[in-house]
């Protein structure tokens, strides 16, 4: 395995670093989304009956209390409950871009080192064969075995390229496949908090409409 990969020249430098970032990126994404993720459906059911109860206090304590980007852009929303519905939704859109960011972190790298890897094996194997033609003119020969050898070796550092780049391109897909998931349950969670606070606002309003037609006719009595 060595001689291989000496055998591919100083392009397989670059694509050794290469294949140690994507691995060091693929479990810090793996292990930081497992802990994002969540029972969505479980969480936005509670939320809402805290809400349907007008217990906002809970409400903001069960955020707390949860980890991941769901719960945290509900909270944004809760906090900014008191000052209409319009900056409650510009808040859960600031809140949704910083954890979109978060949840994106290093996959760009991923992806590019997918494209990267395979043109940093061609060029090893490129400048490889250059120097193996120059060896064989060098010593004139012309054996048929000679140049197959010089190619065969050459070609090591376009297949370390791919070997890099395959698994690269398909943790880089996999991975924002992960984060569409989430993207989609913010959004769907985002629409449950705005309805449900539509609803809250509602009773509240009916309560005051009812409180001051009561206090209205006491005062005419």
């Amino acid at each position: 395995m060595i001689d291989l990969f000496l055998k591919g020249g100083f392009a397989m430098y670059p694509l050794l670093i290469l294949s140690v970032v994507t691995v060091a990126i693929a479990i810090e994404r793996t292990v930081y989304l497992r802990k994002a993720r969540i029972n969505t459906g479980e969480f936005m059911e509670a939320i809402n009956g805290f809400l349907t109860r007008n217990a906002l206090e809970d409400a903001h304590k069960h955020c707390e209390s949860t980890s991941g980007p769901i719960s945290r852009i509900i909270m944004a929303g809760l906090k900014n409950q008191k000052r209409g519905r319009d900056e409650v939704v510009r808040s859960i859109e600031d809140a949704g871009a910083i954890e979109v960011a978060q949840l994106e972190r290093g996959i760009l790298i991923i992806q590019t080192i997918s494209k990267l890897a395979p043109l940093i094996g061609l060029f090893g194997t490129v400048t490889g064969m250059i120097r193996s033609f120059q060896a064989i003119g060098g010593a004139g020969g012309e054996n048929p075995r000679m140049v197959a050898a010089g190619i065969g070796e050459a070609l090591v550092a376009t297949a370390a390229g791919l070997v890099v780049a395959i698994p690269a391109y398909f943790l880089g897909f996999y991975f924002m496949n992960l984060v569409g998931k989430f993207i989609l349950d913010m959004q769907k969670s985002s629409i449950q908090l705005l309805d449900s606070l539509g609803e809250l606002e509602e009773k509240i309003a009916e309560r005051t409409q009812r409180f001051d037609t009561i206090g209205g006719d006491y005062l005419e009595i």
